[in-house]
């Protein structure tokens, strides 16, 4: 197996071929090996994350089949999983194009993975969503998520954490990757309200922000936010309800004295 993927069947010690009953018990078995309390020796805390992690895949059919074409792929691989890719120049076959963005992805060769995704029309998400099963389109939308992320490239990011969250939203079972994608979509948007921006583009970003889902914190920040953008657009009675929600969920809040002051005469202190 390659550096870096996970072999879960492994993890728990069962064969690829193990029922459902066979993988439960397996995983109670490693959970008795394991936990800190059943065992004579320390044991690394990265065990215990695998093997949950394992179980979450392994006992889920949808997540098990997507995750069963992946290893099959990686296992025929060998050490040298490059020669498992095939470069888009040398196959023509979608799913093996799609699969080798997905692979260099795993591989963390971000770049190159980028640069295949550049080059599939007619257009590389959609390419991407029409040839790779939920489960790794999925998980895809994560990885070049992060990867672009990490780039600064944030608009772009967003948009591959919305899809993800899209699908994701709709199923019954979601991938381990759907929580994060949710708070770094969420962060994002409200990161990107921060710089100067319409108002009413910062105003669509906030309703997504708050679409998915808000704290008591980020309820704060997103009231804070459309009052700025409203007083902006010289809407000073919806500026000011927003401050008033400001206001009343932290009545000492600070750093208001401006807007408190522009709409002197609005608010309702």
């Amino acid at each position: 197996m390659i550096e870096g993927f996970q072999d879960h069947y492994l993890n728990l010690g069962v064969d690829p071929d193990a029922n459902e009953e066979q993988i439960r018990d397996a995983f109670r078995a490693r959970l008795l090996e394991i936990h800190p309390d059943k065992s004579v020796h320390p044991r690394d805390p990265e065990e215990m994350r695998t093997v949950l992690e394992a179980y979450d895949v392994l006992s889920n059919l949808d997540m098990r089949d997507a995750y069963d074409k992946l290893w099959k792929l990686v296992s025929s691989a060998g050490p040298n999983l490059t020669s498992a890719i095939p470069h888009i120049t040398e196959s023509e076959r979608p799913a093996a194009r799609a699969r080798s963005v997905l692979f260099l992805l795993l591989e963390e060769r971000g770049d190159e993975a980028l640069e295949r995704i550049g080059e599939l029309k007619p257009g590389g998400r959609l390419f991407l969503r029409q040839h790779l099963t939920t489960g790794e389109f999925v998980d895809a939308c994560f990885l070049v998520g992060e990867l672009l992320e990490g780039k600064k490239n944030w608009v772009n990011a967003l948009e591959w954490y919305e899809e993800l969250i899209r699908i994701e939203e709709k199923r019954n079972h979601n991938r381990p990757c759907y929580p994060e994608a949710r708070d770094r979509a969420r962060r994002l948007l409200l990161k990107r309200t921060n710089i100067n921006l319409d108002p009413r583009v910062g105003l669509e970003y906030l309703r997504r922000a708050e679409l998915l889902g808000l704290d008591k914190t980020g309820r704060i920040e997103v009231a804070k936010k459309r009052a700025h953008c409203y007083l902006q657009m010289e809407m000073k009675v919806e500026a000011a309800r927003h401050l008033n929600e400001v206001l009343r969920l932290q009545p000492q809040a600070r750093g208001l004295e401006r807007i408190r002051e522009a709409l002197l005469g609005y608010l309702d202190e």
